[in-house]
């Protein structure tokens, strides 16, 4: 193996072997940043057929935002072990980013039909990049498509075909569809952001009086609420009551002000009141969070809800006329390192 330079299984041997050469325990194909860059050249130059110490290398570079780089490492990871799939589905994530979605996704295509056997492994998360693109481009048709390819072609649920498959089923209106699919996923996949989806879900189907009694108990035992009082304030616009939405959004936007350090906010938060705003129909102000999280590193998947509202929400009666949209650029998220990485408190996604 180490003569050849090939490891065609990273997740066993190769991966051991290099994590305990490196003193950093084994590594898998999304590796995290405990080796720097520096000490990744120098093992480098000691085993300069190794695919896996170009593949953190390009990992790290592309962090830094020297995407040359990455991309060289990148490009030199699939020389030295043809058909390796990561390598392939993150040079996909480049050339998206720079502007080129649909040769980014043809490329991507070919590398998953050609590749060998043993990268079956690696097909999810190959299609969870496909999937994403295409709902970015509006294609929620196709979108749906490779979601379900994903997960048929993957062993086990992942979290964010799992998402990706609900989000697209939302843009389309397919409502019952999705509510019945996150249905079988929370029972399968003990997530609590699954959970969390599929009470968003009930919502958006008008079926808000079934998620009621949750939101309520959770609103009596939990100590930070504004998510949950998001959600009662979406069940209530539904049922007309215009006076207590207003009431919950309000008492959500009181929790979220003192907990928004100017410094270093929290972008979870951030989005919650983005979100609190354009709910209230404040739509530029709504626009300004949406920005103020992008700039900062919010990920696709903690603006969502945002970017939702702000696309095809119509404020409910009484509240006052949204301002006019504002056109922004809007930059490509960084790529989920874990498939769907939010972590932060109150997060968006599980909202």
């Amino acid at each position: 193996m180490w003569e050849t330079g090939q490891f065609l299984n990273w997740k066993n041997l190769g991966a051991f072997a290099l994590g305990l050469l490196l003193g950093c325990g084994p590594l898998g194909a999304n590796p995290g940043h405990e080796v720097t860059i520096a000490e990744l050249t120098s093992q480098i130059a000691l085993l300069p057929e190794a695919p896996e110490l170009y593949f953190q290398r390009a990992w790290n570079y592309r962090e830094i935002q020297k995407l040359a780089e990455a991309r060289a490492d990148w490009e030199k990871t699939l020389q030295l072990q043809p058909g390796f799939l990561p390598a392939s589905r993150e040079l996909a994530r480049m050339d998206a980013a720079a502007g080129q979605p649909d040769a980014a996704m043809a490329e991507l295509r070919k590398a998953m039909a050609a590749a060998p056997p043993d990268q079956a492994f690696h097909l999810a998360g190959c299609y969870s990049v496909l999937s994403e693109l295409l709902l970015v481009s509006g294609k929620n048709e196709e979108a749906l498509a490779e979601a379900r390819a994903g997960l048929a072609a993957s062993a086990e649920m992942t979290l964010d075909l799992i998402m990706l498959r609900s989000e697209a089923q939302r843009r389309l209106g397919r409502h019952t569809e999705r509510v019945d699919d996150l249905a079988i996923a929370k029972t399968k996949l003990l997530s609590f952001v699954v959970k969390a989806r599929w009470y968003d879900a009930l919502i958006d189907a008008g079926r808000g009086a079934e998620v009621l009694p949750v939101v309520e108990n959770e609103l009596a035992n939990t100590r930070y609420q504004s998510s949950w009082l998001i959600r009662r304030a979406r069940i209530r616009q539904h049922a007309g009551d215009a006076a207590g939405a207003n009431a919950d959004l309000q008492q959500a936007l009181d929790e979220i002000t003192p907990r928004l350090r100017p410094d270093a906010p929290d972008l979870s938060l951030v989005c919650d009141r983005g979100v609190i705003r354009a709910l209230r129909g404040e739509t530029e102000a709504a626009r300004l969070d949406l920005q103020l999280a992008r700039q900062s590193g919010a990920d696709f998947w903690m603006t969502l809800p945002l970017v939702n509202l702000l696309t095809d929400f119509t404020p409910p009666a009484g509240t006052p006329a949204p301002l006019p949209k504002v056109l922004e650029k809007t930059s490509p998220p960084p790529p989920p390192v874990p498939a769907v990485p939010l972590k932060t408190e109150n997060s968006s996604a599980s909202r």
